[in-house]
C-alpha cells in the first residue's frame, strides 16, 4: 500500500521530498536493510546526502516496479511528521467515526465533506489530499476528485450537518501511515 500510494501523489512528489531529512533517512535505511543502503548511500558523507539523490532514489524504487515498501513507508513517516499538526487533526475526526480507525471501510460522503471544510479552514488543499493519499483516508475516490484534485466546492445539497468538532481530524489509515 505505501508504494501504491506514493504513485499515486507522483505529480507531487517534490513536495513529498521536501519534508524529507535525508541523513536521517539514510540512517533510518541503514539499521533496516543494508543492502539497500549500500545501493545508494555506500561511501557518501552524510553531508553528501541531500533530497537530490532521495529524489533519484524514489525514481528508481518506488516509481519504478516492483517498489522498495520500506523505504516508501520511511516517505511517508516523514511527510506525516513534517505536517504533524494536519495528521493530528485528521486522526482526530477519523477516530469520532470510530475509535478503531483501521476497521473503518469507507467514510460517508457527508463526513468526509465536513472533515475536508474543517481542514481547509487551517491547511492547503494540496496538503489534505496528499494526507488522505499517504494515510489510506477512506473517503470516496469521487469525491477526492472533485474536492481535493480539483478543488470544487461542496455540492449545494450537501450542506452541512452534524459536522466532525472543529480542530478535530483523522485518516482510517492514521495510526499507521502506511503498510
Amino acid at each position: 500500500m505505501p508504494i501504491a500510494a506514493l504513485r499515486s501523489i507522483s505529480d507531487h512528489m517534490d513536495e513529498i521530498v521536501r519534508h524529507v531529512k535525508a541523513k536521517r533517512l539514510a540512517a533510518e535505511v541503514a539499521r533496516a536493510d543494508k543492502a539497500f543502503h549500500f545501493r545508494y548511500f555506500k561511501g557518501l558523507r552524510p553531508e553528501k546526502i541531500g533530497r537530490a539523490l532521495v529524489r533519484k532514489i524514489i525514481d528508481k524504487e518506488i516509481i519504478a516496479e516492483p517498489g522498495h515498501e520500506l523505504f516508501a513507508n520511511l516517505l511517508i513517516i516523514h511527510w506525516n511528521e513534517g505536517h504533524a499538526k494536519l495528521y493530528e487533526e485528521m486522526v482526530t475526526h477519523v477516530r469520532t467515526i470510530n475509535e478503531d480507525v483501521e476497521a473503518i471501510e469507507r467514510i460517508e460522503d457527508e463526513m468526509a465533506h465536513a472533515i475536508i471544510d474543517d481542514l481547509l479552514l487551517r491547511h492547503a488543499q494540496v496538503d489534505i489530499l496528499l494526507c488522505v493519499r499517504l494515510n489510506g483516508v477512506r473517503f470516496d475516490e469521487e469525491l477526492v476528485q472533485s474536492r481535493l484534485v480539483r478543488g470544487e466546492p461542496r455540492p449545494a445539497g450537501d450542506a452541512p450537518a452534524g459536522d466532525a468538532p472543529a480542530g478535530e481530524g483523522a485518516p482510517a489509515d492514521a495510526a499507521a501511515p502506511a503498510e
